[in-house]
């Protein structure tokens, strides 16, 4: 988030985004060989980065009825999206807002035979709760080394599961390699790990944050490995399944994606969805992803212990406002005189954005995606405010 307020948000807001929201929800600020000298560790350090955030129990919700919410809210939520759409001038646009024990509201706006979107580190979630969920069933220790499931990961014997959530690992994001950048294309995990391991740990796990892709494709790696199926099947079979999510996939290399919403940059080339992997290849549409992170809030897909651990301790991230725990965002929102809290994740690439979020304070999950330019987190801001009906002045 920038410095201004939701309530002073407006169509320049929403045009032009912001770092933390959008393309370094993806990738992250750039990093070169050049830029560090790698470091070998023979055990965890202290952090000694910036002050954490103070932990945050997420809120366990009633359940979210797949039924229209009422016909006041939904009139003010038509209104908000339009406006989005206007300002944007987004070619492709999905919205949903969820309120427990009240109802539903989506709405896309999509070229014909294209209403699926990509929703990029957003998806990263769904990769932790799989994680997680191995964790609650006792296959996989959340503070093992993960050199006990992947070889060649720079200071894999002390690196755990926890830090590569946690983006606490020291892990090279290979995505940011010079090579990467000029010639992006499919890479598999294990070519994005080698990438990683040529250019060595950046700093020892525990010891600062910094965002890594690559350590969510160990992560895709360690499931492949415990689960017994790739991070896509994974999360298939226990989640979107489950959920009876039609809209949603969790996308291989070879998933086909011609019914998804093409990326529209203003400059330079974009991101094909399938490359992301377990760092982010979740395609839907607004409406599921709002019933998927219903299901987490209710408590469908963890058992409380582990859910709460996922914003027990909350890293700064690249902006003001944003903090990071175990594949989940955290994102204080100046409102007025006061502070709302969103927990969620956003998402982005070139030509897309995305962000998914429950607000205690709303009571409501929003999801927006869209393919363009533009801050998803100002329109998903605008769609709460739009639940609150304006007070006239006496």
């Amino acid at each position: 988030m920038t410095g201004a307020s939701p309530s002073a948000w407006s169509r320049r807001d929403i045009l032009r985004g912001t770092l933390a929201v959008t393309g370094a929800a993806v990738l992250g600020p750039r990093a070169e060989a050049d830029d560090y000298q790698p470091v070998r560790c023979a055990a965890r350090l202290a952090y000694s980065g910036p002050p954490v955030h103070v932990s945050v129990r997420p809120a366990r919700i009633k359940p979210v009825h797949d039924a229209p919410l009422a016909e006041s809210e939904t009139r003010r939520l038509d209104e908000a999206f339009a406006r989005i759409a206007a300002y944007t001038a987004a070619p492709a646009l999905t919205a949903a807002v969820a309120r427990p024990g009240k109802g539903l509201w989506h709405r896309t706006t999509a070229p014909a035979g294209h209403p699926t979107f990509w929703w990029a580190s957003v998806g990263k979630t769904f990769t932790a709760i799989v994680v997680l969920q191995l964790v609650e069933e006792g296959k996989l220790s959340l503070d093992g080394p993960v050199s006990q499931w992947v070889s060649g990961v720079p200071n894999g014997d002390v690196v755990s599961p926890r830090d590569l959530l946690a983006h606490t690992s020291g892990l090279f994001s290979a995505n940011e390699d010079r090579v990467v950048r000029a010639h992006p294309r499919y890479r598999d995990a294990a070519t994005m790990l080698a990438i990683a391991r040529r250019h060595g740990a950046m700093f020892c796990p525990g010891e600062r944050w910094r965002y890594s892709n690559t350590g969510y494709d160990v992560l895709g790696e360690i499931v492949q490995r415990v689960d017994a199926r790739p991070i896509n099947e994974a999360i298939t079979a226990r989640i979107i399944a489950p959920l009876g999510l039609a809209s949603m996939r969790a996308l291989s290399a070879r998933a086909s994606i011609d019914d998804v919403a093409p990326a529209s940059a203003a400059k330079g080339g974009t991101i094909d969805p399938r490359w992301a992997g377990a760092a982010g290849a979740i395609v839907s549409d607004a409406h599921d992803m709002a019933m998927a992170w219903a299901a987490l809030f209710e408590g469908r897909l963890l058992k409380k212990q582990l859910f709460d651990q996922m914003t027990e301790t909350l890293y700064p991230m690249f902006d003001a406002g944003t903090f990071y725990g175990l594949g989940i965002m955290l994102f204080e929102v100046p409102d007025g005189r006061s502070t709302l809290q969103w927990i969620g994740h956003a998402g982005g690439a070139p030509g897309v954005g995305a962000l998914a979020a429950y607000s205690r304070a709303d009571e409501a999950i929003v999801a927006v995606a869209f393919t363009g330019e533009g801050s998803a987190a100002a329109a998903a801001n605008l769609l709460l405010k739009s639940l609150k009906p304006k007070r006239r002045r006496s």
